[in-house]
């Protein structure tokens, strides 16, 4: 039976000697502090906090969170997230910030934290240069004044968010607007002078070569495949190695069907230019995607790779598979779908990957039946380059699971049998009767000392003893009396150990008998009983479960009373 960790995080001390608060030190750059760089630089913050923390000791430094290149407008940065947890943990119980612009410039959502948050966790805020403190009495000005300073944060956000999309906007008409280089199209390099594209020669030719392939009738699923054989590098693989990202996730990622259909069906490589397809009509704003009517086309903005013949018999290609798909139009109910179930439950028995599931619906008559279906996700991403296939239904996998628990259920009976008279077995009940006198007699020799200690401050005090002898005779019983409280908790702990390994078994046999009266497995109860479903090449299932052997905590107490019955 698997053993979970409980931890108990240590109590925080307040005694007059500590600080009572334990900050955290906020930090906030972004791209609209341009203006006034050097005041709100992370260093110019972080020098501020530091100082103030010099001059106020009853608050200690527990971490500087710092977001830079983060938006105040928004609340999803990593650093303040993080910050985030650790006072909920009960790590920070006060904030400092230069000022509330640092904190956030959304006027409604800083609200929510300054005014219902911080104080839902008894966290103390302060803006330094807003001459903010949450717990001080005579703030009232500064805490009247605030929520006007998080409206003109919030206004001064939105006016330099307009200005810029408006900048934009002139640049795009006018065709002079270049994207960072990590959304120039693949195939294409970016030529910052002359506001253009320029080809790209590694990457333009196969560009080309997709083009070709997709003109002669191969599907996505095999142009990806024709390029991973060939170890072409994936567009995101090639902006790793040329130090246009750092993202790790890229350094072994594959072409992939999407990829390829994204390449086929993009107008850059005819020389346009396409702006405006997904747009934010305010500051954050859901970005929808625009009616094609509404999108701003530069033609001839960069050299063309593909010749517009080309490109439009490829879109003949793309339309007539989406016709001859359209005409599937009979198909069969898919059936109950536990993809949420069993969310992050699946894995491949040979890469360890998780398995992604996919709901199928098949035309009436088709050899596969409708239903959800499970594939190892690094087989089907590397369009079969990496692991293998272990297709697998969904009803295949629910089946295995439903008769292993229904088995389970059978020995809990069992289990909880001996559960219960555990305690009344001979061995343990003599076990835990000379434990319980090894404890009276500890205590009784415990309390004979702490008596002999205390008789040593009354023979100090009629000075039968002098200083000396009385620190030299009380060292010695404090030796003897630390050794009892020792051996005092060590019996006590045995003592409750019968009581541990039945209430952990208890629990197990309570979330059987919940899956006996259940209709159906629900998520907790999964948790509680499943740690992971594995999926072989031969497509058998292996469950590992959390509680694997029932009986394996009660057996261990027994073979360890019997060992020490044995050892004495």
């Amino acid at each position: 039976m698997a053993r979970k960790s409980r931890v108990t995080a240590p109590t925080a001390n307040h005694e007059s000697n500590k600080a009572p608060y334990r900050a955290a030190v906020y930090l906030r750059l972004s791209d609209e502090d341009r203006e006034d760089m050097e005041q709100n630089s992370i260093g110019n913050q972080k020098k501020i906090a530091l100082n103030y923390l010099k001059s106020h000791p009853d608050i200690s430094l527990v971490e500087i969170y710092a977001d830079n290149g983060f938006s105040g407008m928004s609340y999803d940065r990593p650093d303040f997230f993080r910050m985030k947890g650790d006072i909920e943990q009960g790590k920070v119980n006060c904030v400092i910030v230069k000022d509330i612009s640092r904190f956030g410039r959304e006027f409604i959502l800083t609200g929510e934290y300054v005014e219902k948050f911080f104080p839902e966790h008894g966290v103390r805020l302060i803006c330094i240069n807003d001459g903010y403190d949450s717990i001080d009495e005579n703030s009232d000005v500064s805490a009247l004044i605030m929520p006007f300073k998080m409206i003109m944060n919030d206004n001064y956000a939105r006016d330099i968010s307009k200005k810029i999309r408006t900048s934009i906007a002139a640049k795009m008409n006018a065709g002079e607007f270049l994207p960072a280089s990590g959304s120039v199209p693949y195939g294409y390099i970016r030529n910052p002078d002359e506001k253009t594209y320029d080809i790209d020669e590694e990457s333009g030719d196969i560009v080309k070569e997709i083009f070709m392939m997709r003109a002669l009738g191969m599907s996505f699923s095999s142009i990806a495949r024709t390029l991973n054989e060939r170890d072409i590098p994936s567009p995101g693989k090639l902006r790793l190695m040329r130090g246009l990202t750092t993202a790790e996730k890229y350094r072994d990622a594959l072409w992939i069907r999407g990829t390829v259909r994204k390449i086929t069906c993009d107008r850059a490589y005819i020389g346009e230019r396409i702006h405006g397809k997904l747009k934010s009509d305010k500051i954050k704003g859901k970005k929808e995607r625009r009616d094609e009517d509404e999108w701003l086309v530069v033609e001839n903005a960069h050299p063309s790779i593909v010749p517009r013949e080309l490109f439009e018999k490829v879109q003949d290609v793309n339309r007539d598979e989406l016709e001859k798909r359209s005409q599937f139009k009979t198909r069969t109910d898919p059936g109950a779908d536990y993809r949420e179930l069993l969310r992050s439950k699946i894995f491949c028995a040979d890469c360890g990957g998780e398995m992604t599931g996919i709901k199928r619906c098949a035309k009436v008559g088709a050899k596969t039946p409708s239903g959800v279906y499970y594939d190892c996700r690094e087989y089907k991403n590397s369009s079969g380059i990496r692991c293998g296939c272990h297709y697998i239904s969904q009803e295949t996998v629910m089946k295995v699971l439903t008769e292993l628990l229904n088995s389970q259920v059978a020995l809990s009976v069992d289990v909880e049998k001996l559960a219960y008279q555990l305690e009344r077995i001979p061995k343990v009940k003599g076990h835990n009767d000379l434990l319980k006198q090894k404890l009276a007699a500890v205590s009784s020799k415990k309390r004979n000392i702490e008596s002999k200690i205390e008789q040593l401050i009354v023979d100090l005090a009629e000075r039968l003893i002098d200083r000396e002898e009385y620190e030299y005779i009380k060292s010695h019983y404090e030796i003897q009396l630390d050794g009892f409280r020792a051996e005092e908790n060590r019996i006590l702990s045995d003592l409750d150990k019968v009581r541990s390994v039945t209430s952990e078994t208890e629990r197990w046999v309570k979330a059987l008998k919940k899956y006996h009266r259940l209709s159906e497995i629900d998520r907790p109860l999964l948790d509680m009983l499943v740690n992971k479903i594995l999926v072989h090449s031969d497509r058998n299932i292996e469950i590992i479960l959390n509680y694997a052997d029932p009986f394996c905590p009660i057996t261990d107490y027994l073979n360890e009373i019997e060992a020490i019955d044995n050892a004495v």
